[in-house]
């Protein structure tokens, strides 16, 4: 019985340190290099997408959706309603 447990516990244990070598091996392959790269590239557009040319990094929640589908930071819409330039 303890034979039995003893293979059961090792094979676990194999088939844990081949997964976590295939994980790391995907870093230095071109396929991980790529999903590396894209995910950058993700993080990187919403960032350019939160981001107000005028008062700059801008939360979420903040942004206000126009009806036309363009997106405005808080302040600048603020600005546009009150006539403030």
């Amino acid at each position: 019985m303890n034979a039995i447990i003893l293979e059961s516990v090792l094979f676990i244990a194999l088939v844990a340190v081949v997964g976590a070598f295939v994980v790391k091996a995907l870093g230095w392959t071109p396929p991980g290099l790529r999903f590396r790269q894209l995910a950058n590239r993700k993080r990187l557009e919403k960032e350019a997408e939160l981001t107000c040319p005028l008062h700059g990094l801008q939360r979420e929640d903040t942004l206000v959706r126009l009806p036309t589908g363009e997106v405005l930071c808080s302040q600048c819409y603020q600005e546009a309603v009150h006539g403030h330039i």
